[in-house]
């Protein structure tokens, strides 16, 4: 897979490590900072399977739009902020612990698949939002109520019975809760 990494400068470092572990993964990545870049820029991204676009509150402070062209986008975000309406219907990925080698993996495996065919009068079903909690796991609902992975959030917190560290996933709408050792 060869891909086009857009980012903002203000997230240059999880952009490098996003590259990297896209390199892990098996792909060939095009970094291209700033999603308004000039010529230049497109012509070194020409020939991609995908534009991978980091979306965070510098991009939507960018004014960043969807790219142009009909090229297959995979919005990776990076903090709580929304998705603009262009690519909320996306399928996505959601760092909610950082950039991870399976948060990798999982961001090349929606850059090759192919999106579904469908009538364009149907209203299209909620994106597939896959968010990854690191050494948690990677979750695209709540294991227990079933709503989207945006309402689980993590948390760190110490048990002071057990003296340990506690690394958690919180649901919520419903309170589960996963946990493990930091």
């Amino acid at each position: 897979m060869r891909a086009q990494l857009s980012y903002q400068p203000q997230d240059e470092r999880q952009a490098s490590s996003l590259a990297a572990a896209l390199a892990r993964a098996g792909a060939d990545v095009v970094p291209t900072a700033d999603a308004d870049a000039d010529a230049d820029a497109g012509a070194d991204a020409a020939g991609t399977d995908a534009v991978v676009l980091l979306w965070s509150y510098a991009a939507q402070a960018a004014g960043v739009t969807a790219p142009a062209g009909g090229e297959r986008v995979v919005p990776v975000r990076l903090d709580d902020c929304s998705l603009p309406p262009l690519l909320s219907h996306l399928p996505q990925v959601r760092l909610a612990v950082g950039v991870t080698d399976a948060a990798a993996a999982a961001i090349a495996r929606l850059a090759l698949t192919d999106p579904p065919v469908g009538d364009k009068g149907v209203e299209p079903e909620l994106p597939v939002v896959i968010s990854d909690f690191g050494p948690l796991g990677q979750y695209e609902t709540c294991p227990r109520c079933g709503v989207g992975s945006d309402r689980l959030r993590p948390y760190v917190t110490v048990d002071h019975h057990d003296d340990r560290a506690l690394r958690l996933v919180i649901c919520g709408s419903c309170g589960w809760q996963d946990h493990g050792d930091l």
